[in-house]
């Protein structure tokens, strides 16, 4: 077990406190922001004209800046750029300069990029020398060397997010050209470049589960996921669906892989098919409950991903965005009515917990 000095625990500890979510790409991000942040600072003191991004092969991601570097100079007995990457501090910015362009909390942008990578290395070009050193998980490998002259100045930081932390370390690259984009446009004076170096293969055998494990809504999960895929009538259904411990619901739908944006017959049949099965198993329990009620309770706390494909599907609106095709209601509420009544019949847990939606109706 990595014995992790004592702010880099606490990042590790508690990475939602620093960057956001550490699921859903949004912390991802965050980091290239706050490295993205301190060329801004460069800039803002009159020094920075060029920042550059790229992602590895790897899925590592660089940031270079042609400012100043950042300092070497000893601070506490360790050089100044390593207690930035090391250590949590109360002002603004480490060396509590202004003005400067941090995002987040308390501009900790490197030692929380530091702490949540599984390495990170960096270049200064500065003072007409070069600077290298490199960390992982936040604990440097050795001291910071000055390995030759340079006619550069500027800083250069490459990092690996740490699988260990996120459970997605692929960064969109997309988000990024976009607020590269957006920064080009208010910070007319400083030039952005962009290069992705991955090579991209998507390929997805187990289809949309991993659809619903990437949009994944907030909140803990209460039972696996419910799946399902059948052909009735020459339509074709897929649905993947979980519950989670909040009261939102979260629908994402497609006919013929288009998007339906508004919804339609497909998921007005996905709830009538859960509030069948329900009934279906829990008859005394619900008793004479109308259908709606019904689909109130088993909507609470809903992520699912519904895909229908059919032969000459209508839409309400030219966009089709919403599926009109009638008989698709049925076809759907009788696939998803099976399976969600086998997995309440089959799993306590997951029937523990609709009940419990139950009792809310019962005691308001």
């Amino acid at each position: 077990m990595i014995d992790f000095p004592e702010d880099i625990d606490a990042i590790r500890r508690r990475p939602g406190m620093f960057i956001g979510d550490v699921r859903d790409g949004s912390g991802l991000l965050h980091m290239v922001w706050e490295l993205l942040a301190n060329a801004l600072d460069e800039h803002v003191r009159g020094i920075c004209r060029a920042v550059s991004v790229e992602v590895g092969e790897d899925g590592s991601v660089t940031v270079k800046d042609d400012g100043r570097g950042i300092p070497v100079h000893q601070v506490d007995g360790v050089p100044f750029v390593q207690k930035a990457l090391t250590s949590l501090h109360r002002t603004p910015t480490f060396d509590g300069h202004a003005p400067h362009e941090h995002v987040g909390l308390h501009g900790v942008g490197l030692v929380a990029v530091n702490a949540l990578s599984s390495w990170l290395s960096l270049e200064i070009f500065r003072d007409a020398r070069c600077y290298r050193q490199r960390y992982e998980r936040g604990i440097p490998c050795g001291d910071l060397e000055a390995v030759g002259p340079t006619s550069q100045t500027g800083t250069a930081i490459t990092f690996l997010p740490d699988p260990t932390i996120f459970s997605d370390p692929w960064i969109n690259a997309g988000a990024i050209a976009a607020r590269l984009r957006e920064l080009a446009c208010l910070v007319p004076s400083l030039s952005f470049s962009f290069v992705d170096h991955r090579k991209h293969h998507f390929h997805e055998t187990r289809g949309i589960r991993v659809f619903l494990e990437r949009t994944r809504s907030p909140g803990k999960r209460i039972f696996g996921v419910v799946a399902v895929e059948e052909v009735v009538n020459d339509i074709s259904v897929e649905v993947a669906m979980e519950w989670r411990d909040h009261r939102w619901t979260s629908i994402d739908s497609f006919a013929n892989i288009q998007r339906t944006t508004d919804g339609g017959t497909h998921v007005r049949g996905l709830l009538n098919g859960l509030a069948r099965g329900l009934r279906d198993v829990e008859e005394t329990r619900v008793n004479k409950r109308p259908l709606e009620q019904l689909r109130d309770i088993v909507a609470s706390g809903l992520h699912a991903v519904v895909c229908v494909r059919l032969r000459d599907p209508t839409y309400e609106s030219p966009t089709t965005s919403r599926l009109a095709t009638p008989e698709v209601a049925t076809v759907v509420s009788t696939v998803v009515r099976r399976a969600f009544a086998h997995g309440l019949r089959h799993n306590a847990e997951l029937r523990t917990h609709i009940v419990g939606l139950i009792e809310i109706v019962d005691n308001h």
